[in-house]
């Protein structure tokens, strides 16, 4: 009951801020470079081994949509909790793709989009996948064992922000508040001869991941993984961003 609720509350949401922009003042014309091209600094902060960029296009001068594709992976780390140990890192991967679509609001703004305070749902997908050897100190004498890591989050959200435009070309945008539904799935796989109990090495893991992501150990505290090696979690998420942008396309009168 509690999580249908939810789900109500944020659809009355999107439909709330789907009304909203049909209200905004519509303009007849696209606005000067509808194109923006931005890399995503946020996610170089938190992955360091990342590129992000997204493609913004203005639909007029209230409205635009936008799509987002990167690389990303989590960075190599020598230890997981008291126990285990990284000897080597085998392999690792990421993906970060998604969506947006803007409202650029008309009472508050007196520029054109993609400059001003924007307001509207997004969706963004992340997963990330590791190999490694690792050495667990739980008993008399280390083991080693290989394992094998997937994690993902979905995420389904509102956003609000601000984008600046500087010289007719260049844009620094601010997504500075974006509740979300978040969907967290991750997938542990331990190979080898062993005798510790391997629940335990993944929740170990998993509670080294919850305190490294921003925000996470609030979201899942609790959370543990089954005996099959998964976890499924339901959470409100949250979303932050920064991202520095190149506009380009056809300008009004040229």
């Amino acid at each position: 009951m509690e999580f249908t609720m939810k789900k109500l509350l944020f659809g009355g949401t999107l439909i709330l801020l789907s009304l909203v922009g049909q209200a905004q003042e519509q303009a007849a014309e696209i606005p000067n470079r509808p194109n923006t091209i931005k890399l995503d600094i946020t996610s170089h902060w938190l992955y360091r081994d990342a590129v992000v960029v997204s493609y913004e296009r203005i639909i007029n001068a209230r409205r635009s949509w936008s799509v987002i594709l990167g690389y990303q992976r989590l960075p190599n780390q020598s230890f997981f909790g008291n126990t285990i140990t990284v000897t080597r890192d085998a392999s690792a991967s990421g993906l970060k793709i998604g969506g947006e679509y803007r409202f650029y609001l008309a009472k508050e703004n007196k520029f054109d989009a993609p400059h001003g305070l924007y307001l509207g749902p997004y969706f963004s997908y992340n997963r990330f996948h590791n190999e490694r050897v690792i050495e667990v100190n739980s008993g008399t004498s280390p083991e080693v064992a290989n394992f094998n890591s997937t994690f993902s989050v979905s995420n389904l959200g509102v956003q609000l922000g601000y984008q600046f435009v500087f010289n007719d070309r260049w844009t620094i945008d601010l997504s500075f508040m974006g509740p979300s539904f978040s969907f967290y799935q991750a997938k542990f796989d331990l190979t080898g001869t062993y005798t510790f109990d391997p629940d335990n090495v993944a929740n170990e893991v998993l509670d080294d991941l919850i305190n490294r992501f921003p925000g996470l150990g609030d979201l899942l505290a609790g959370s543990t993984v089954v005996s099959n090696g998964k976890l499924e979690a339901w959470a409100y998420g949250y979303r932050y961003q920064i991202q520095v942008g190149y506009r380009f396309g056809k300008k009004k009168g040229s």
